[in-house]
């Protein structure tokens, strides 16, 4: 009886042990839980904090396409110095010369110079410009290609998904022959579209990239001198003409003799041709009256 008292007892101090045991360690991993999940809020807090700062961020870029263009007329005093230090701005914008055009006539210099450089570029390098010379004209222009670039995309996109349609019928060997044409000729003519497509992105991303200056320069001309007309005198005006008649004598001596030389070959042909004409006019005077005139009557003879 008291062996089994004993053991009752033992048993319900072991059943009681296990349970304070048991709840201490439900408790031990109740607080390692909230201890864990205290950083696991902190890292859900900060990523969410972090995601919105990234969200502004994001909001505030602009994704639009935008090719922006403009021209520049420059009057400078040096072509050389302007020129010099053009290239330098266009080398630290981080640009290059597109195309140049250079008219050199006596000391007036003008050129037409074609820049590529940087979108971010292209505004803060207009200051600078101004500084090579005086602008006689300034025109900029900016072109929204978004809705077009982003059509194209989606043009892209669907092109090739219906390109790799075509490739599985393609390499399909299930059909006629005249299915298997006309899937190659549709699959040609969607190729075609694709480099269409992909030439228009890349000329629009080249253009939005780099944006297009056109700068003309020219050299400021010398100023002409204006020569300062005196009065002249009585006498200097009577020399004057005097010299200027004695000079149109000249002239007219001088265009004489120039025109005896010339006819002088017609001469040979001109004396024989009047000489002969004046032989003829003595005949002609030699002739009868009778000849000439037969109607007068002549004086009868003696016998008659």
């Amino acid at each position: 009886m008291m062996k089994t008292t004993t053991a009752a007892l033992l048993a319900a101090l072991a059943f009681a042990g296990c349970s304070k045991k048991g709840s201490g360690d439900s408790a031990v991993a109740a607080q390692a839980s909230e201890a864990a999940a205290a950083p696991a809020a902190g890292s859900v807090a900060s990523n969410h904090d972090q995601s919105k700062k990234a969200g502004v961020e994001v909001a505030h870029v602009d994704t639009r396409k935008v090719i922006r263009t403009g021209r520049i007329d420059l009057t400078v005093a040096s072509y050389d110095e302007s020129r010099a230090r053009l290239d330098a701005m266009v080398e630290s914008a981080g640009g290059y010369i597109d195309s140049t055009q250079v008219d050199r006539r006596g000391t007036v210099n003008s050129a037409v110079i074609v820049i590529r450089v940087p979108a971010d570029a292209f505004i803060s390098m207009l200051p600078g410009l101004r500084q090579l010379g005086d602008i006689t004209n300034e025109t900029t222009n900016a072109a929204d290609i978004t809705a077009q670039f982003v059509d194209t995309e989606a043009q892209l996109a669907s092109a090739q998904q219906l390109e790799k349609r075509l490739l599985e019928l393609a390499t399909a060997k299930n059909g006629t022959l005249d299915q298997v044409l006309t899937v190659e000729r549709e699959l040609a003519r969607v190729r075609g579209e694709i480099e269409s497509y992909q030439g228009h992105l890349k000329q629009w991303s080249d253009q939005v990239s780099l944006s297009t200056l056109t700068i003309t320069m020219s050299t400021r001309s010398a100023p002409v001198a204006v020569a300062v007309v005196e009065p002249q005198s009585l006498g200097s005006k009577t020399s004057q003409s005097f010299h200027s008649s004695i000079g149109t004598l000249r002239d007219l001596a001088s265009w004489l003799l120039v025109t005896c030389v010339a006819l002088l070959p017609w001469l040979l042909f001109l004396v024989p041709a009047l000489l002969g004409l004046q032989r003829l006019a003595r005949r002609h005077r030699r002739i009868p009256i009778a000849i000439v005139n037969p109607t007068v009557p002549t004086a009868p003879t003696a016998q008659e």
